[in-house]
């Protein structure tokens, strides 16, 4: 058996709130994240990851940590 010729890599897409996207073939339009079912997919646009802001990197790293920094915000 010989492997094929193409390769494929995987792309990982992120939105403002730190939910992740892998893509095999195509690019996402928008968060596919479901948090609760009936609140259905996130929905928000997704950029990939290397460009990607910082503070959505973070939330995505730690969102426990993200989330206790935001409530002292308030």
């Amino acid at each position: 058996m010989e492997a094929s010729a193409t390769t494929k890599n995987a792309s990982v897409f992120i939105c403002k709130d730190g939910h992740r996207t892998v893509a095999l073939w195509s690019t996402p339009d928008s968060c596919r994240h479901v948090r609760v079912r009936a609140q259905g997919p996130c929905g928000l646009p997704v950029v990939p990851l290397g460009d990607a802001p910082a503070d959505a990197k973070e939330k995505m790293l730690n969102p426990l940590k993200a989330s206790k920094k935001a409530a002292k915000k308030k």
